[in-house]
């Protein structure tokens, strides 16, 4: 299916947008005012080793310090200077995690500095091209140093692929000389921005455009293309338009569903996502959809265009970690297969290589997917500073029947108020004066006059003597 990739850069940031026939497939945010740092190599200092979780923190310059997991591997110590890649941006309160095993992408390969070893993609399936690609590799590679060749390579003339190695090979030896002569903590090596890095991971022969709207970013992905000796049939467009990119490519309604809890099926099903510290539950539904057959079969259609979706939201959404899927019961083992094995195939082309577990008694999919950078949701949105993140703020009734609650307490005392004043925010207000002022006024022998106040917290309220305040 041919894919169109678009770019966006601005000086406050950089978009991408990977869309198949119009439809968004991925969507990914970078702030300038933001380090992206996966990928980055530092000198950092081993702050303090924790055996009991088996980690280490490593100062590398940050506000926050790396989070480095040993292991069984005991030869870190207090004070020690160490090379270390960032695998992980950090999260909130979290550091970035970082790892030893540096591993420097190109685009037909990757060096593994530490490795002495040669890796072939495993989606290269032809015996004599992964002989060839093997045999040209150890033909030129140093010793002690390793590689993995990635499924781009495949095809590819010789001179394009040496080129690429030598290119990663000239990257380590200034790593390895800045490393050998500066002092920890020191920052080596930067992956590329967002722009180039995509050209270079999501580049294939799907690819048939390549949009941006920035004419500096365009010359620098020519360049790129013409470095690399790319053969592909792809077009190169520069966007020219002062409308924004996404907009005229009618791409801006997708990307404002990324932050819906709801996601509708084609068949009049839908999805319900949520997110909680530990993992994020995906709960399938039949909604609109009623079927004209059976119920196995009506289940089979929802539950077949749920797992569909639900690969194409990972990746849209970038969700990490642990995924738990509800799916509609499936009472056949067949239909369950058949699921597992659907989900498994859609699953395929996602590059955070997602793994699926067998399906419960329950109908529920364990799905893991790698986490390396924030995901969207935490880039683009902040907690709601109403509902702090929960989603919820209690009812207009509920907060009658606390003020009810107060005002008991308060008419109890002597010399109490008969003209009360009672500040709410307008939607609670609303329903004070539709549902409950008369009764509260009979109850409690009081002039209620309820004032609306936008000002206020949706729970929040104020019950004021209001005899002081007509005067």
């Amino acid at each position: 299916m041919p894919k169109t990739i678009i770019i966006s850069a601005t000086p406050e940031e950089t978009r991408m947008a990977l869309a198949e026939e119009g439809k968004l497939m991925e969507y990914v945010v970078e702030r300038n005012s933001e380090q992206h740092m996966v990928g980055s190599v530092f000198k950092g200092k081993v702050k303090n080793v924790v055996r009991g979780i088996q980690a280490a923190f490593v100062d590398i310059g940050r506000e926050q310090n790396a989070f480095l997991f040993l292991g069984e591997n005991s030869d870190v110590t207090e004070g020690q200077s160490v090379l270390v890649q960032v695998t992980k941006d950090a999260r909130g309160t979290k550091g970035p995690t970082v790892v030893r095993e540096i591993a420097l992408p190109g685009r037909y390969a990757v060096l593994l500095p530490a490795s002495d070893y040669i890796g072939i993609s495993h989606k290269i399936s032809n015996k004599d091209e992964k002989q060839r690609l093997k045999s040209l590799v150890a033909a030129h590679k140093p010793e002690g140093l390793g590689f993995v060749i990635r499924t781009l390579a495949e095809g590819v003339p010789d001179e394009l692929l040496l080129a690429d190695i030598r290119q990663l090979l000239a990257t380590w030896q200034v790593i390895s000389a800045r490393a050998q002569h500066g002092q920890a903590p020191l920052h080596l090596y930067r992956e590329l921005d967002l722009s180039v890095r995509i050209v270079r991971d999501y580049l294939t022969e799907q690819v048939d455009k390549i949009i941006l709207d920035d004419a500096v970013v365009y010359k620098r992905v020519c360049e790129l293309l013409s470095d690399m000796g790319s053969v592909l049939p792809t077009k190169l467009v520069l966007h020219e338009s002062k409308d924004d990119v996404f907009a005229y490519y009618q791409l801006n309604d997708q990307i404002a569903g990324i932050s819906d809890r709801k996601v509708w099926l084609d068949c009049g099903g839908y999805l319900v996502i949520d997110y909680t510290e530990a993992m994020t539950v995906i709960d399938v539904n039949s909604g609109k959809f009623s079927g004209n057959v059976n119920l196995e079969d009506t289940v089979m259609q929802i539950n077949r265009q749920a797992a569909a979706e639900i690969a194409r939201q990972l990746r849209l959404r970038d969700i990490g970690g642990i995924i738990v899927v509800d799916f509609i019961d499936m009472h056949s083992e067949e239909n369950q297969k058949e699921i597992i094995a659907l989900l498994n195939s859609v699953l395929a082309d996602d590059k955070m290589k997602p793994k699926v577990q067998d399906i419960t008694v329950l109908n529920l999919v364990e799905i893991t997917r790698k986490k390396a950078r924030q995901n969207l949701s935490t880039v683009l949105y902040n907690t709601c500073p109403t509902c702090q993140g929960s989603g919820r703020v209690q009812s207009p009734e509920t907060i009658s029947v606390e003020i009810r609650r107060r005002l008991r307490q308060l008419m109890s005392k002597r010399m109490a108020a008969k003209n009360v004043l009672i500040q709410v925010h307008p939607l609670v207000a609303e329903w004070l004066i539709k549902h409950d002022v008369k009764h509260m006024e009979r109850e409690f022998s009081c002039s209620i006059l309820v004032e609306a106040d936008e000002r206020l917290h949706v729970e929040a309220f104020a019950i004021l003597d209001n005899t002081a305040l007509d005067k």
